[in-house]
């Protein structure tokens, strides 16, 4: 990483199911990917992650995955043993981006009732329950907040991205406050417990470490 020594390494994995739990939680801007990786492949890793829309550049030896890999999405694709000319080649490519955490992070989830406006941080809210036309968002710093719209508007229009999953036709739920899960319920850093399916049970006990 020599050659990318303006970007900051901020975790390496060797398996695809604890790149995964990094991602989900660290959300990195650039992600150096190998195909061969034990339980999944980098292919099947990249479909998992392509709607955080993060730049993914394949380090690999295998050429016959190049095709695939750019048309999931990939940003480059470089093969090994590695030579200067390519990795400057895709440092300025990236470099040309401006990429930027900022304004994602400072992005607030922005509810309207009425006339008044609600703002909230990704991070504040612990899960949404719906009874019917009317969801309930609870937080860890303000008081429920009562919206009249369906589960699936909210998910559509709010929350319908990591961290937030949605476990049941009644809930979403943010992983990061999940403190235990079953195959029938997860329990929440309030203490509330939130339900979940059977059909979503692996992929989403997947996602927690």
């Amino acid at each position: 990483m020599e050659y990318f020594s303006d970007f900051q390494i901020i975790g390496k994995y060797t398996n695809c199911k604890d790149a995964l739990m990094g991602i989900l939680k660290k959300k990195p801007v650039v992600l150096f990917l190998d195909i061969n990786m034990p339980n999944e492949d980098g292919i099947s890793l990249l479909a998992q992650i392509q709607h955080l829309n993060i730049k993914t550049i394949f380090v690999t030896a295998h050429s016959e995955y190049a095709l695939e890999a750019l048309q999931q999405g990939a940003f480059d694709y470089l093969l090994k043993p590695l030579n200067i000319e390519e990795l400057n080649r895709v440092h300025d490519k990236l470099k040309k981006l401006n990429l930027s955490k900022t304004e994602e992070q400072n992005e607030r989830i922005r509810f309207q009732i009425s006339n008044k406006i609600f703002l909230y941080e990704k991070e504040e809210i612990i899960y949404a329950n719906s009874q019917g036309n009317y969801t309930t968002i609870v937080s860890t710093n303000q008081k429920p907040l009562v919206i009249t719209k369906n589960l699936k508007k909210i998910e559509l229009e709010y929350l319908d991205k990591l961290p937030f999953y949605r476990t049941h036709q009644s809930y979403i739920v943010n992983i990061n406050h999940v403190k235990e899960c079953s195959n029938l319920e997860i329990l929440l850093s309030n203490g509330d417990k939130a339900l979940i399916s059977n059909k979503n049970y692996s992929e989403f006990s997947s996602m927690l470490r």
